[in-house]
């Protein structure tokens, strides 16, 4: 009975999970556009490439900032208290602690890293900001 169980979960996790339509045909994936980078790999066919090929004119919609406004954002970072920091700013060092962070490339996003200012307080000395083309690194001047 378990293994009937299970045998049925697969197949339905294997149907669903690998692009299969109502008809069992597999649905085709778009192509994707632009000379962003792909992320799908070869012959993947459940795969939905998401490519930002906007530069640094935010996207179409213009729901994504500039990459010129997310480096003035980086630099407006610098300095300020761990306190200080938005909710969705990541904290890639913090002292001499190294944090774990996933490796996905998500425009926008802003790594820090914090380092005590002789008080106790952790302040911001380097912002990554993960723009369009490549991120850019942005440190205090020491």
């Amino acid at each position: 009975m378990k293994t009937t169980i299970a045998a049925m979960f697969a197949v339905s996790v294997l149907a669903t999970g690998c692009g299969l339509a109502a008809g069992g045909a597999a649905e085709e994936a778009t192509p994707p556009t632009g000379d962003g980078m792909a992320m799908c790999a070869p012959g993947v066919t459940d795969c939905v490439d998401v490519v930002d090929d906007s530069g640094d004119a935010g996207d179409a919609a213009g729901t994504r900032p500039s990459d010129d406004t997310l480096r003035e954002e980086a630099r407006s970072m610098l300095g300020l208290a761990e306190d200080e920091l938005a909710e969705d700013v990541r904290i890639g060092r913090r002292g001499g602690e190294q944090m774990m962070l996933t490796e996905d490339y998500q425009v926008g996003r802003f790594t820090v890293e914090l380092d005590d200012d002789g008080t106790g307080t952790f302040r911001v000395t380097a912002v990554t900001a993960e723009l369009g083309d490549a991120p850019e690194t942005f440190t205090t001047a020491t």
